[in-house]
């Protein structure tokens, strides 16, 4: 029987809200992982089917490129001889977000009650992801929602910040993650005409090798008991849960809360 593969994705290590993961869950996230004896992998090499399908594997991924992934995650991942994909962001690069901290959400321009500034990677952090065996995917350039912008955006989107990253980091640049999730039909051909191996979403479910290389399911999840739940194979109930969530807050538009 093939083994489940999960793919579970993070924004924030340690910072300021939103979207941040406690450090001690990640920490809690990592012993669950070595104490089932997963192996990670990147998600490249997931895609290129580069791994032993013998062995318990999973997939680590982050998105934005938020510096506190550089400062607190990748120590970690080090500690635990663990690998990870991070989609990173070059329009970022010269940018601080700034985060209200009352109302959990956060800002391209600082304002009046945006008062905790959220910094990002730069090319030397990048660069030390690599050296430690990490993999650096596209996150986009600008992170729009790709499935609403004007379509002749999206090649700077998706294409160069492809160009962009493999000029800064001399490497090929494999996969991509769709920002907020939002893709179409134009935006996936735009994404295998650029190149990628394929991309991720944000809907929740095993990898399904099965399915396009370019819409990869992936977990996001907080509470140790249900990461550890998606590990022994028993997701289906997790990912109702979290359909659920994704819906409601499709609906409400109301703050997407961590499971």
């Amino acid at each position: 029987m093939k083994k489940k593969i999960p793919i579970f994705y993070y924004h924030s290590i340690g910072g300021p809200e939103p979207e941040t993961l406690a450090l001690q869950h990640f920490i809690a996230h990592l012993d669950a992982l070595k104490a089932q004896s997963y192996t990670t992998i990147t998600l490249a090499d997931l895609f290129k089917e580069n791994y032993d399908p013998a062995k318990q594997n999973a997939v680590l991924t982050f998105d934005d490129g938020l510096l506190d992934n550089y400062e607190n995650a990748l120590p970690l991942l080090n500690r635990y001889g663990f690998v990870a994909t991070f989609f990173v962001v070059p329009g970022f690069d010269k940018m601080i977000r700034w985060v209200h901290p009352g109302k959990r959400k956060w800002s391209n321009v600082q304002k009046k009650g945006y008062t905790i500034p959220f910094k990002n990677m730069q090319k030397n952090h990048r660069k030390a992801l690599l050296d430690s065996g990490m993999e650096i995917g596209s996150h986009s350039f600008s992170h729009p929602k790709l499935h609403q912008i004007d379509p002749k955006k999206l090649g700077y989107e998706i294409s160069d910040s492809k160009k962009y990253l493999e000029d800064e980091l001399g490497i090929a640049i494999e996969t991509f993650c769709y920002p907020y999730g939002g893709y179409n039909a134009a935006v996936v051909e735009t994404v295998k005409y650029a190149g990628y191996l394929g991309a991720t979403t944000t809907w929740p479910g095993y990898y399904n090798s099965g399915k396009s290389l370019y819409e990869a399911n992936r977990f996001l999840i907080e509470n140790p008991i249900f990461f550890n739940e998606v590990l022994k194979g028993n997701g289906l109930s997790v990912c109702a849960y979290l359909k659920s969530k994704i819906l409601t807050y499709q609906r409400d538009k109301t703050k997407l809360q961590l499971l």
